[in-house]
């Protein structure tokens, strides 16, 4: 029977490949992102030249920018392969002494890190519900919180809102969504259970050669999405208190089914 790890180990590193084309496909957004979360740092406490650890960082889209903006920044993630990647890229960017590559599970980030980071930041639907429980998040931002400094600051940005989801669902059904990278075309097929919360979501990759395409793979993942009340009860039991919500990176505001949830928490 598969376990929660084995799809995450499926998707991140049997298969990490397909999912890392993805990633390099949206390094040019993750530019202007990063310029947009350096600012959010900064407006909630967390000045250029803070520690910073970024939990599921991939390949460094966000994490390698914002050293770029003057950051000190950790970057965690299972896949020793998107690790390197990360590190790659800051060297190329001639920011390395200012990025950290650190392989492993966030639900052992206490144990792999020191603490004392100012800031911790979760991007893009990462690692929140995908254990499948409340109580697995509650220990994921328990330990993350076990690493910040004093008053630390927690930004889960980019997050997958359940109301959002209810409301496409309720629109079109999840029907299947293409995404053409150029010389990639992903197709996922997501399902929603209302009753469960859970998402399940299978991504089919395909190279694209002119008219053709070459079928290179599939992975797919099983998570459990909230709302942002959901969420910050969650945070609460973990020792985060809700400081600032937003819709969307550039600070404008959260509106329920219709934008996605970006959240910054500070540690009590």
């Amino acid at each position: 029977m598969e376990t929660v790890d084995d799809w995450i180990t499926e998707f991140f590193i049997r298969k990490g490949r397909l999912f890392g084309e993805v990633l390099e496909a949206d390094r040019g957004r993750g530019v202007e992102e990063a310029r947009q979360i350096a600012a959010l740092l900064e407006k909630h406490g967390v000045p250029r030249g803070s520690r910073i650890i970024e939990l599921g960082c991939g390949s460094g889209r966000i994490s390698v920018p914002l050293a770029r903006e003057g950051y000190r920044v950790a970057c965690l993630d299972i896949s020793p392969e998107y690790v390197e990647e990360a590190l790659e890229y800051a060297r190329s960017m001639g920011v390395e002494e200012r990025v950290e590559g650190i392989v492993g599970d966030a639900w052992r980030v206490d144990e792999l890190v020191e603490e004392g980071y100012n800031a911790a930041l979760i991007v893009w639907t990462t690692l929140i519900g995908y254990r499948g429980s409340p109580e697995a998040d509650v220990e994921l931002l328990s330990r993350i919180r076990r690493v910040t400094a004093p008053n630390g600051k927690l930004f889960i940005l980019k997050q997958t809102d359940r109301d959002l989801v209810v409301t496409r669902n309720a629109q079109c059904r999840m029907e299947a969504v293409t995404s053409d990278l150029g010389s990639l075309l992903v197709i996922e097929r997501p399902r929603f259970d209302p009753v469960t919360s859970m998402l399940e979501n299978t991504w089919t990759y395909y190279r694209k050669t002119g008219d053709e395409l070459k079928l290179l793979g599939k992975a797919g993942f099983r998570m459990r999405i909230y709302t942002v009340t959901e969420l910050v009860e969650i945070a609460s039991k973990a020792g985060w208190r809700l400081e600032a919500l937003y819709g969307d990176l550039t600070q404008g505001p959260y509106i329920p089914g219709k934008t996605s949830i970006n959240m910054v928490l500070k540690a009590f």
